[in-house]
């Protein structure tokens, strides 16, 4: 499902024109720490509730311009588009815009969080792995190429870090054995992050260093 058919039309919308009490109140009415504010029809920008703590009741908003954040998502942005403005912001609601730049309404954090649990990469079954490598040596297609050679299937992956030295991806794995994957992975070259049960590279590396330690005590 498309995220645009969650956008909400009912939230009130707060004036420039409003008194700092008014708007309390509708923060309080509200669960949001971001509420949009228009100039009669047109949006201005979002202000959050903790800018408002100590300005004086009785004064309006138009007195503190300065505190309105210009921030939203335009109608055709993706999903992804969404969840990076809502981190980027701290915020768990968005204004939403069309390409006229005409408000339409907002979407809220959970609802979008609701989508993106809806989506194959989260709600299909399989194991996520967690792998790095260096930049330079990094490609999507041996990631893939290496997983479908041994029979599995890739549901999803993405840049979960990246610096100029190396690329960490997230993927997830439809698989029957993961071990395979993951001894098939170092052997070129990439370091697995993630920890898996399965993993018995991981558990012989835990029986000699536990060995080790034993000999080092003796």
């Amino acid at each position: 499902m498309i995220w645009q058919n969650f956008i909400d039309q009912t939230l009130k919308p707060i004036q420039v024109s409003d008194t700092i009490s008014e708007i309390k109140l509708a923060f309080k009415a509200s669960k949001f720490n971001h509420l949009p504010v228009f100039k009669k029809e047109v949006f201005k920008g979002s202000v959050h509730i903790d800018d408002l703590l100590d300005l004086e009741p009785t004064s309006s908003l138009s007195d503190f311009n300065y505190l309105l954040e210009v921030f939203y998502v335009e109608s055709h942005k993706t999903n992804l588009d969404l969840i990076h403005e809502f981190a980027n912001h701290q915020t768990n609601l968005l204004p939403i815009l069309d390409q006229d730049k005409k408000y339409l309404g907002v979407i809220k954090l959970e609802d979008t969080l609701d989508l993106f649990g809806e989506s194959p990469f989260v709600a299909n079954e399989g194991e996520v792995m967690i792998l790095r490598k260096e930049k330079s040596k990094f490609a999507f297609s041996e990631v893939a190429q290496l997983i479908e050679t041994l029979n599995a299937r890739v549901s999803g992956m993405y840049v979960s870090k990246l610096s100029e030295e190396f690329v960490e991806i997230t993927v997830k794995v439809e698989h029957q054995g993961i071990n395979e994957i993951l001894q098939t992975f170092r052997r070129y070259e990439y370091q697995i992050v993630s920890e898996h049960p399965e993993d018995l590279f991981a558990e012989d590396l835990k029986e000699h260093s536990d060995y080790l330690n034993k000999y080092l005590d003796i």
